[in-house]
């Protein structure tokens, strides 16, 4: 059933219903009256006040409204229509009940939220119960009032949850805000005192260099004074280059990582992604090979090699993509091509290639595809192939959802997200992405225009 025809069914459902409630007019006048001002007034205080006021200006009726705390379960009276209702207590008879019921001249119909997959968010441990409301004087009430009471009360219900969950999300968007405003402070911004740090450590770096240098220039004077001095400062020497050497190439790796984490904090921590809800591109014109994959395979170099990956014939042709250039923000594309290797990376598994021999492979190439975003409109294209078992079609179909891992690769660990924001991301720009089984492996791609 489609959605348009389900809608219809269900408003012949409800034109039924009102139709066997046979409601009186004034009754139906004090639901219009509260859906009008419920959709009027703002925040939770002026509806708890409406949904006690209408019924005592239409039906002269006195009652009370409670509210359920999620987590505790304690009962809080919120409104009254009593005159003198400043302050007031719970009555000890008014307890979480699934139904209504009469206690002396008081009738309690419970509060129940509406049941969508949101309400998970309020976690009451009555059920979907949130609340309750006493109509103080009842017992002189007809069956038919009392009827319209509980369908009255399952209108406020409704509003209840939709004004609180409202209001929780206002909550959690200040709080966001706020925490923007922390990363910012406390994360981004001494994350740019490292560089003062690179530089310091790369200034006594080169020290140690033209240290190495001079002893050379004294080792040739002691030399032919004293041979076995010259040996044992020979010997130091050697192992202070191999040391140094090492610091060199430790440096040169962390301030690659720093500048590869600098720029993933700097996109995804982007206040404007927070503020409007959805990837605010910053775009740049770029070269794909040259500026962000080349990068990104340098800092996956190591990594690959650890999980006994061929990585030496990866972008042989790469001089063939060096000019392919795309606009884009550099830093969410870049976590796109991250995210890719590290999946490569994961869940590559060994094959036996057409010579008989056992690897575990991964590639990856960049093409330029014509036309594939209209007439004269060119896609450039990146793939990122690893071996292992094909991914069969029905998972495939379901590969890039936010959550979804393969059953039989659950032993990995992961969240199923990676993919999910890899399509996010090349949807943002325009592209598309896809997945396609090979004989030996699995290849991932995403297109976007050039």
């Amino acid at each position: 059933m489609d959605r348009f025809t389900a809608i219809l069914k269900r408003i012949e459902q409800k034109k039924e219903d009102y139709a066997g409630y046979d409601f009186e007019k004034l009754e139906m006048a004090a639901l219009n009256t509260f859906f009008d001002l419920a959709q009027e007034y703002d925040g939770l205080e002026s509806l708890y006040s409406v949904s006690v006021t209408v019924p005592r200006v239409f039906l002269r009726l006195q009652s009370n409204l409670y509210i359920i705390h999620p987590k505790t379960e304690v009962i809080r009276a919120v409104a009254s229509s009593h005159p003198d209702s400043a302050e007031y207590n719970v009555p000890h008879y008014v307890k979480i009940t699934d139904a209504p019921y009469e206690h002396g001249h008081a009738y309690v119909v419970p509060i129940h939220g509406k049941k969508t997959p949101s309400s998970t968010l309020f976690s009451y441990a009555s059920g979907d119960v949130i609340g309750l409301f006493e109509v103080a004087h009842a017992d002189h009430l007809t069956e038919d009032r009392l009827f319209f009471i509980r369908k009255y009360v399952n209108r406020i219900g409704y509003n209840l949850y939709n004004k609180s969950l409202a209001e929780q999300n206002i909550q959690h968007l200040k709080f966001i805000n706020n925490l923007m405003a922390d990363i910012e402070h406390n994360v981004i911004v001494p994350n740019l005192h490292y560089q003062y740090y690179f530089k310091k450590i790369r200034k006594y770096l080169n020290a140690n260099k033209e240290t190495e240098s001079k002893l050379d220039d004294m080792l040739a004077e002691v030399k032919s004074i004293n041979p076995k001095l010259y040996a044992r400062i020979s010997q130091l020497v050697e192992g202070m280059v191999v040391i140094n050497r090492a610091m060199f190439n430790n440096q040169e790796k962390i301030e690659r990582h720093h500048k590869h984490t600098s720029l993933f904090l700097e996109s995804l921590f982007r206040p404007d992604h927070f503020l409007f809800g959805e990837y605010i591109l910053k775009k740049t014109p770029c070269c794909l090979c040259k500026d962000i994959v080349l990068p990104q395979l340098e800092l996956y170099r190591d990594r690959f090699v650890r999980h006994g990956m061929a990585v030496d014939h990866i972008i042989k042709d790469h001089k063939k993509a060096e000019h392919v250039q795309v606009r884009v923000d550099k830093g969410l594309i870049a976590q796109v091509v991250s995210n890719l290797f590290a999946n490569a990376t994961k869940y590559a598994e060994s094959i036996v290639d057409v010579s008989g021999k056992i690897v575990k492979k991964i590639d990856c190439r960049i093409s330029l595809v014509q036309d594939t975003f209209g007439s004269g409109h060119h896609g450039v294209r990146f793939d990122v192939f690893s071996s292992g078992p094909p991914i069969d079609q029905e998972d495939a179909a379901r590969i890039f959802e936010e959550g979804f891992r393969l059953t039989e690769r659950e032993s990995v660990k992961g969240t199923g997200h990676g993919l999910h924001f890899v399509k996010n991301v090349v949807e943002v720009h325009g592209g598309v992405v896809g997945h396609k089984a090979q004989i030996h492996g699995n290849e991932f791609y995403f297109l976007i225009p050039a």
